[in-house]
């Protein structure tokens, strides 16, 4: 009898302890998704930021008017200022396929959009905005910007209902 009560404090230790780590590993794993979760907001934020800045600074060239390589040399300066291209990189790693796809998706139509800037640049000296290449690129920018905000929301967990039908 004698060894009971030795028997009987070491499990008690063992169940203590295991119970404390496995407590410790579920604390650990939860601030460990809050972070990555924290971390791919904050990427989201920049990147729709730097599309959306990247889109006001072609759309002020493409009013504007200018002699051609100036103004070619404007627009590819006023593309790669906001850092999307960066971004788009940091994106790649840490979020999921979906997000990169979309990504890369709304990142190539503001790259078309650049092209035909420059491309309307060595055309004419007035503002390339207005015409029909140009407002399709901006509907088709719109499209890909609505689809990179849903499945970042949805990867968010921030899916309203209006995305639930």
């Amino acid at each position: 009898m004698e060894w009971i009560s030795p028997v009987s404090t070491a499990l008690g230790a063992v169940i203590g302890i295991g119970s404390t780590l496995l407590t410790d590993r579920l604390r650990w794993r939860r601030e460990r998704a809050g972070q990555s979760l924290d971390v791919r907001r904050q990427l989201y934020a920049e990147y729709t930021a730097a599309l959306s800045r990247t889109r006001t600074a072609l759309d002020e060239c493409a009013r504007e008017e200018g002699h051609g390589e100036e103004r070619r040399q404007r627009v590819r300066e006023v593309f790669l200022a906001p850092g999307a291209y960066e971004i788009r990189h940091q994106l790649a790693i840490v979020a999921p396929r979906e997000i990169v796809d979309a990504a890369r998706s709304a990142f190539l139509v503001l790259r078309d959009t650049r092209d035909l800037l420059v491309a309307g640049a060595a055309d004419a000296d007035g503002p390339v905005a207005g015409g029909p290449a140009y407002r399709e690129l901006e509907d088709r920018l719109d499209r890909a910007l609505a689809e990179l905000r849903a499945v970042m929301r949805q990867d968010l967990g921030a899916v309203d209902s209006i995305t639930r039908r």
